[in-house]
C-alpha cells in the first residue's frame, strides 16, 4: 500500500512537469521581460495618442492602428475631411 502510494506521487509530480512549488517556466519570464521592454520603450499609450489628436484637431477619431514604430489615427475633420495622422509613441508628437 505504501509503495503504491509512492507510485503514484511519483507519477503525478512527473505529471507536473517536474517544476517547484509556484515557479513560472522560463518561457513566461521571457514573455514578461518582451512586454515590458516594449512598455519602457513607449513613451505614451495609444490612449494618449488618440487624447491628444482629439484636443489638437477636434476631430471625430475613426480608427486607429498601433504599429512597432509608430501609432496611426484616422479622423473625420469638424468641416468633413478624413485626415490620416501618425504619432511617434516614443514623443507623442504628431507627426502628420
Amino acid at each position: 500500500m505504501v509503495l503504491l502510494t509512492i507510485l503514484c506521487l511519483w507519477s503525478f509530480s512527473a505529471m507536473a512537469g517536474g517544476r517547484e512549488s509556484g515557479r513560472k517556466p522560463d518561457h513566461h519570464y521571457k514573455a514578461e521581460a518582451a512586454m515590458r521592454k516594449k512598455e519602457f520603450r513607449r513613451g505614451i499609450s495609444l490612449d494618449e495618442a488618440v487624447s491628444r489628436v482629439r484636443a489638437e484637431t477636434s476631430g471625430r477619431v475613426l480608427s486607429v492602428q498601433e504599429l512597432d514604430s509608430e501609432y496611426r489615427v484616422c479622423l473625420l475633420t469638424p468641416d468633413g475631411v478624413v485626415r490620416r495622422l501618425r504619432i511617434d509613441p516614443a514623443t507623442g508628437e504628431i507627426l502628420r
